[in-house]
């Protein structure tokens, strides 16, 4: 509604009274003009008169501040410019205020500008807009006047400096008639594409003075220049006040202002008026304006050079202060470090204040004041190399004293105040220490040095006196241990020198732990936990070392090279080990070292936490040394970012070594190794128990107990190994090592690539483990994904597990993976049933440089796989491994490949029938057994036999898990490989040759591998040719694999010249085993070794009374063939005449039972117990009750027995029924065999059937599983027992998921060597003593005869593990009198001529294992220490030189070796008699072995005996 007042009354000429018809009425005044302010005052909107030197001083005057309004502190831009402008504005090059907007679109190729403020293109700033063409245009933004500041003003504002060609701006002070315009900040060149904070000092501006920023630009100006929120800090003068606490402040005279009493005397203008600084005295202050005052250099060899006076900048940029603290202006002085050469890293200059009194007396009364010494300073530490500024208090006259304060690192363009208190009972003075950074942007200055409250002293200080100590004779007190056992400190006890250092306190005081590595260690205080550091330098001095030290002592410009805080506490004061990249040269290093641990546990790992941040960071590896050999378990190279990681290394058991963590230095100085929190997790060996194990653990053979769930994970947790014996790890299925292949694991073919098996570290720097996880030494090999080209981004490679039942039940895969790399893709782990797939787990990037196990829990309604997928990441960083697979024994293989066997053996059987010969039929049994059952020879054509490669690989396949292949191809002259086969020595002729890749690495390995041979005779052999050149090279190995074995039986490496070698191996006695040949390449990208024309000569087993088996307990059927003992008396005939169930007594064994008898007695008959634990029982019956389930007669031929099973029609699935004997059998590994017939047929939904053995503590091992549909027939199982204590077998069943899932079980049988634990002497064949039985034929040779050089046994079994089988070994000793060597058949020689280069003993084991140490001339060469022995110490009676005493060797009081040897071995000729079982050796003790030279002679042979004296000038032949 429209208010109109109704009246207006007038009370007074200036009040007036307003009413409207809402009967408000309101009173309004007039104002009276104020009176008139004199001309050059200010006057504000109240009136008020304000001086002129009062406006624009940062300190509003008027009541409302309009005395500022023209000069705000603060400004953002958004509503107006407050007071700044263009000095040239229209010239074509000018500041303007603006927003995004006014920049055009296309304006530098810029995006649209947000401003600081707001963040907006909608917010206001100043930006420079060109649109002149001039050469030399120049934009200069002026600020408005102010009056003054205070000592503590700043200025602060943001800057857009962003552009190819945006040039350098400049901020200077502009001084009312002054022409000298001090420049207080500038930015050169492109600052990024960000709004940048700048903060400027002031300081105290006694005089107006304007701000001013130039920006000129030469011709191109291509960018971005822009301001925004400028911020004046602390410029007011402090207020007047009427009082001020006198015992903290001083009043000033005229300003009336307060200010601390810390402030007078400080050569800071704080009150305004000057009056805080009147009256101090000049001797105690100095500003350096006029030289160094009462201060002055070092002299006395505490510093390496000189503080230096200088006005304005510092000569190099970036780097000191602009001008200095005093005036503020580039005229005034300041003292600063140079830190540009000829100064080094750490160098520093050192200056020295007058001396003071002290401030207190020691002997007076503790309660009277002390003086209060006080001393100010004021630094500036701007620079990406500043390194320290310390200031030091000492009472002598030489040495640093005490540290009072010290500061590292950049710390911005700005200089700093610093207040110390001191404290002395001694006359001292005050050092300001510089250091020296490791760059010349490390320039440090100091100004405004000044005392309050102290006293100058008269005197000099005394020069430091040190104490003459007296070290008092240690007292060694009485004990009764012997040699070998360590003496504890304070009760004397003994301690086996093996339990030293082991992690565990065996002497009740520690003791035996004090002088070893500590269990954990941060390095807080510095402290190094037993660690020791070995510097390799040379020259110690600027050497790269470890060293303990803090974040809080970084320097600028290392805050990206080491970290702030360490890892301990998060805190800069918490301490770390660190490499300093600033000394040393590219590829130094420095180790960290423990003492010699004497033992660990099973699951010892080494934790720690590594810090590698800066462009050339070096690399940080972890080795592990045992006497002189080193191995590199664990490394980590490069930056790996401001971060602190984990590093973990699992050691598991051992002996007798110890921990090196070495750093290597970068190319350069930007980037440190640091290290913090070591610590070695369950590493104290573990304690055998005196008490028997729980049902929860495993019961190693040597008495330690270990929980079930670490049993056969391919770590050694027993120390004995039996936990991870592959008898006892039958029933773990599925378990794989990759230590030669996939084993159950397959590649999948709907992916990329491949995984691929490697041994060492992957070929990727940067990524990968140093080893594998099984053997964690360079030779174990894992699965890899390799991440570098040719794969690319986000391809994937599959392998896919074995078939795992549905009925699996508490089933987990347990697996290592390591996954380090900036580069990491994915590991994703799928189950995979009825051709779905579905995801368990996912780890994407890096997860950490160690390996590190995860276990998932696995089930499924089907049969089911599990799958692996690796994808490739963003780079060639990111390689993905796997090791040490395992399922638990709660995880079934399905049904499918048993039923596939069983289909294929039917099929089989049914062609079997047939006379031999037709349609090509043959029994799984004449399928790779050496002899062709077919005309065509196809049942052995696949098998890997006898090939010249002509018309193929004869089965030879490859491994899908190498990095490349052998490949099949022709000679070349060109290429590496060989010019021409064996074959046809043509270059048309074909062989197998290494193929070169182009990623092709030293170290890669290619196999190829026969079918599994199902056994040869005693006299078999592998022929075969082999080119190895300079030009086809690399290194081969034949290699057989057994089921629980691979043995290395040759190899061949390096240059063996230009031609096809032949080779011929024996094999002999084998079972199930598999030929390889392993080639490896010898150096990168390379290859060319061949192989061509293997042949197996006589390797066909012979029918017949045979002359060996393969195995020394095989049965000899009465046909003359050879069959497993094991096979003997199982109700099934394994000989063709079945003479191996023959007078069978195989019920008479405790357990063992055909169950003919009446229900109520076969538990008490066969010795079994129905156990209480279970849901129900076994029964027997001669037929089971439901129809369609289990079987309608027992095993036996007539049908008309028993037989034990379960009737599940009324169970709930997933019940079980066990069956126990009563009796334990012996402790045995893998030689015990139950045999049995089982029945599982009726629904789909099948149980499963399980075999245990159980030791004394009851935890239960499966031996063997059943489980799915197997036929309507009965099946047979021959299982291995084993436990390594005496143990129970259990016959567990379970009920499927309907009721027609009955088991059955008959005829069950144990070999005899289940009672006595141990293989059974064969028969028939018995030596006498004095006679040495073939190994592999049934012969008996003369004793005399073993190792003697001659093979013969048929098999050459008497010429196998001689002392020297293995080259390089050295023979037994301790038939030969001191300083002898004793070779290896049997002859003594004197041990001087060990390892002197010359073979002496017939086979050349003199020279093995010789040290690679060099002597001096005239010295002696010594295995052990002291290395060299001197001619001095040779003949002197006493034996320095284990363990052959060479240096007291051949001495015979002082003749000559020659004398001796010819009045001892005149040379004569032996008498040999005919008897083929006498060998003479009558040569001297110390001659070689006669060997003659006629071997028709009957009565005579001729010996040749060569000996060498082994000194300079003398030989005989």
């Amino acid at each position: 509604m429209d208010k109109k007042p109704l009246s207006s009354v007038t009370t007074s000429p200036t009040i007036s009274l307003m009413c409207y018809s809402n009967f408000l009425c309101v009173v309004k005044g007039v104002a009276q003009p104020p009176p008139a302010c004199p001309p050059s005052w200010f006057t504000c909107d109240d009136g008020k008169c304000i001086e002129a030197r009062k406006v624009c001083d940062f300190t509003p005057h008027c009541t409302l501040g309009e005395d500022e309004a023209s000069c705000p502190s603060r400004c953002d831009f958004e509503t107006g410019p407050c007071g700044w402008y263009e000095v040239t504005l229209g010239d074509g090059f000018d500041w303007v205020r603006g927003f995004s907007a006014d920049v055009p679109a296309d304006y530098y190729s810029h995006p649209p500008l947000a401003d600081h403020t707001t963040n907006t293109t909608e917010g206001h700033f100043m930006v420079i807009l060109r649109n002149s063409s001039s050469l030399h245009p120049k934009a200069l933004l002026m600020g408005p006047w102010f009056q003054q500041t205070a000592s503590g003003c700043t200025l602060t504002f943001w800057h857009y400096n962003s552009g190819i060609s945006v040039g350098a701006a400049s901020m200077y002070l502009r001084f009312e008639g002054d022409q000298n315009q001090p420049v207080i900040w500038t930015t050169l060149y492109d600052q990024g594409r960000r709004w940048n904070q700048v903060t400027v000092q002031l300081g105290r501006i006694t005089q107006p003075f304007q701000i001013g920023l130039a920006k000129i630009s030469l011709g191109v100006f291509d960018g971005i220049s822009a301001l925004d929120d400028i911020s004046f800090d602390n410029c007011s003068l402090p207020p007047a006040a009427t009082e001020c606490p006198s015992d903290t402040h001083f009043h000033c005279v005229h300003t009336r202002a307060c200010v601390q009493r810390l402030q007078l005397c400080d050569l800071l203008d704080d009150c305004g008026d000057g009056s805080d600084e009147e009256g101090c005295s000049p001797e105690l202050q100095c500003d350096f304006e006029k030289g160094l005052c009462n201060w002055e250099q070092e002299q006395s060899g505490e510093d390496v050079f000189d503080w230096a006076l200088i006005s304005g900048p510092t000569p190099t940029l970036n780097t000191g202060p602009l001008r200095d603290h005093t005036l503020g202006t580039s005229n005034g002085h300041y003292l600063y470090i140079e830190s540009s050469l000829p100064q080094e890293f750490k160098d520093t200059a050192v200056l020295l204040s007058q001396v003071f009194q002290p401030t207190y007396q020691p002997d007076k009364d503790p309660s009277s004041p002390k003086k209060k010494c006080v001393f100010r300073f004021h630094y500036h530490m701007f620079g990406l190399q500043v390194f320290s500024l310390a200031v030091h208090l000492r009472t002598t006259s030489t040495g640093l004293g005490e540290m009072m304060w010290e500061k590292y690192g950049h710390q911005g363009n700005l200089w700093y105040r610093e207040t110390l208190y001191l404290q002395s009972a001694k006359p001292f003075q005050i050092l300001i220490v510089g250091t020296v950074g490791d760059d010349f942007n490390g320039d440090i200055a100091i100004d405004d040095l000044s005392f309050l409250d102290c006293e100058p002293h008269d005197g000099k200080l005394p020069s430091e006196i040190i104490p003459a100590v007296t070290t008092p004779a240690p007292t060694v007190l009485p004990h009764s241990c012997s040699e070998g056992e360590f003496v504890c400190g304070i009760y004397r006890e003994c301690v086996p020198l093996s339990q030293v250092c082991d992690f565990k306190h065996d002497c009740s005081d520690g003791s035996d732990e004090t002088n070893c590595v500590n269990e954990r260690c941060d390095f807080e205080d510095g402290n190094t936990c037993g660690w020791k550091m070995i510097t390799y330098a040379l020259v110690l001095n600027h050497a790269f070392h470890w060293a303990a030290n803090q974040g809080k002592s970084i320097h600028n410009g290392e805050q990206n090279h080491r970290p702030a805080i360490d890892h301990t506490l998060n805190s800069s004061e918490g301490w770390y080990m660190y490499a300093d990249s600033s000394n040393g040269a590219y590829g130094q290093s420095t180790d960290l070292q423990t003492p010699i641990i004497s033992a660990t546990g099973p699951l010892c790992a080494l934790i720690f936490w590594y810090h590698m941040s800066g462009f050339t960071v070096g690399s940080l590896q972890v080795l592990l040394r045992h006497r002189n050999i080193s191995n590199l378990v664990w490394y980590q190279t490069g930056n790996q970012g401001n971060k602190w990681k984990q590093g973990v290394v699992f050691l598991g058991l051992q002996n007798n070594f110890q921990v090196i963590i070495r750093a290597k230095r970068g190319i350069s100085y930007m980037g440190d190794v640091v290290i913090d929190d070591i610590s070695f997790h369950n590493c104290s060996p573990p304690l055998p128990l005196n008490q028997p194990c729980s049902s929860e653990q495993y019961a190693c053979a040597n008495g330690h107990c270990i929980p079930q769930d670490n049993l056969c994970d391919f770590i050694n947790h027993c120390g004995d190994n039996s936990d991870e014996n592959p008898y006892i790890c039958k029933g773990f299925s599925g378990r794989c090592n990759f230590e030669f292949d996939l084993c159950s694991w397959r590649q999948c073919q709907e992916d990329d690539f491949d995984w691929l098996i490697k041994a060492g570290s992957t070929p990727t720097v940067g990524t990968g483990p140093s080893n594998d996880h099984t053997l964690r030494d360079p030779s174990g090999h894992y699965l890899y994904l390799e991440s570098s080209f040719p794969q690319a981004i986000s391809d994937t490679a599959r392998i896919i597990g074995p078939l795992l039942s549905s009925r699996s039940s508490n089933c987990k895969m347990r697996f290592f993976v390591h996954m380090s790399g900036d580069g990491i893709g994915t590991l994703s782990v799928f189950i995979k049933a009825d051709g779905h797939l579905d995801l368990l787990l996912e780890l994407t990037g890096d997860q950490g440089n160690y390996w590190q196990m995860r276990e998932i829990p696995l089930s499924h309604p089907r049969d089911f796989q599990v799958v692996f997928e690796g994808k490739v990441g963003r780079s060639e960083k990111g390689d993905i491994c796997l090791d040490d697979i395992t399922f638990s024994p709660g995880c079934l293989l399905g049904p499918e490949r048993s039923i596939f066997l069983l289909s294929r053996l039917l099929v089989m059987q049914k062609h079997a029938s047939r006379p031999k010969g037709q349609h090509g039929c043959y029994t799984p049994e004449q399928i790779c057994d050496f002899t062709e059952n077919c005309p065509d020879g196809t049942d052995e054509r696949n098998c890997g036999t006898s090939c010249s490669f002509e018309n193929g690989r004869c089965g030879w396949k490859s491994s899908l898990a190498d990095n490349f292949d052998w490949a099949l191809g022709t000679g070349s002259v060109q290429s590496i490989r060989p010019p021409y086969d064996h074959t046809l020595m043509s270059e048309n002729g074909h062989f197998l040759y290494l193929e070169a890749t182009p990623v092709g690495l030293k170290g890669d390995k290619a196999h190829i591998r026969s079918s599994v041979w199902k056994e040869s005779s005693a006299i078999c052999k592998l022929s075969f040719w082999y080119y190895i050149s300079h030009k086809a090279s690399g290194t081969i190995r034949l290699l057989i694999k057994t089921e629980n074995d691979l043995t290395e039986v040759w190899n061949k490496t390096g240059h063996q010249g230009n031609e096809w070698n032949h080779v011929e191996v024996p094999l002999r006695k084998l079972r199930n085993f598999e030929v390889i040949f392993e080639g490896i390449r010898s150096r990168d990208v390379s290859g060319g070794a061949a192989l061509d024309d293997l042949e197996f000569i006589d390797c066909a087993p012979r029918a017949g009374k045979p002359i060996s088996c393969p195995a020394v307990t095989d049965f000899v059927c009465q046909s003359g063939h050879c069959i497993e003992s094991h096979l003997v008396c199982d109700n099934k005939p394994d000989c063709a005449d079945q003479s191996d169930e023959m007078n069978c007594h195989i019920h008479d064994l405790p357990g063992a039972c055909d169950f003919n008898m009446e229900e109520i007695e076969w538990e008490e008959r066969c010795q079994l117990f129905q156990d209480a634990d279970d849901d129900f029982d076994w029964r027997i019956s001669q037929r089971t009750e439901t129809p369609g389930a289990g079987p309608q007669t027992d095993h036996s031929a007539e049908g008309a027995g028993s037989f034990l099973y379960i009737h599940s029609a009324p169970q709930r699935e997933g019940d079980i029924a066990k069956v126990t004997t009563r009796n334990r059998f012996p402790a045995s590994i893998g030689v015990c065999h139950v045999r049995f017939w089982y029945f599982m047929h009726g629904s789909d939904k099948m149980g499963t059937l399980k075999v245990y053995t159980a030791g004394p503590s009851g935890t239960p091992l499966l031996m063997w599983a059943a489980t799915g549909n197997h036929g309507n027939q009965w099946k047979y199982a021959n299982v291995i027992l084993s436990n390594t204590a005496p143990f129970r077998v259990t016959f567990q069943a379970e009920v499927g998921g309907d009721m027609w899932t009955d088991v059955a079980l008959d005829d069950i049988s144990y070999t005899s060597e289940c009672m006595v634990a141990g293989p059974v002497t064969p028969q028939p064949l018995t030596c006498a003593v004095d006679q040495f039985q073939c190994t592999h034929s049934f012969q008996c040779i003369s004793g005399s005869w073993w190792c003697d050089g001659e093979p013969d046994c048929m098999d050459h079994s008497d010429e196998e593990h001689c002392p020297t089988v293995v080259p390089g070994t050295l023979p037994p000793q301790g038939d030969c009198p001191p300083g002898h060597y004793q070779c290896s058949n049997n002859l003594c020689i004197p041990s001087i001529l060990r390892c002197d280069g010359v073979l002496d003993c017939p086979n050349g084991e003199d020279e093995y294992l010789c040290p690679l140490l060099k002597c001096e001339l005239e010295e002696l060469v010594c295995e052990s220490s002291p290395g060299c022995i001197p001619l001095l110490k040779r003949c002197d009676g006493f034996a320095n030189c284990l363990p052959f005493h060479s240096d007291e060797s051949s001495c015979y009081g002082n003749i000559s070796l020659l004398t001796y040897i010819l009045q001892i071995t005149p040379p004569r000729v032996v008498q040999v008699s005919k008897t083929p079982s006498i060998k003479l050796s009558t040569w001297p003790a110390f001659a070689a072995k006669p060997q003659p030279l006629n071997q028709g002679c009957d009565t005579v042979s001729v010996f040749q005996n060569i000996l060498y004296y082994k000194q300079p000038g003398y030989s005989l032949t």
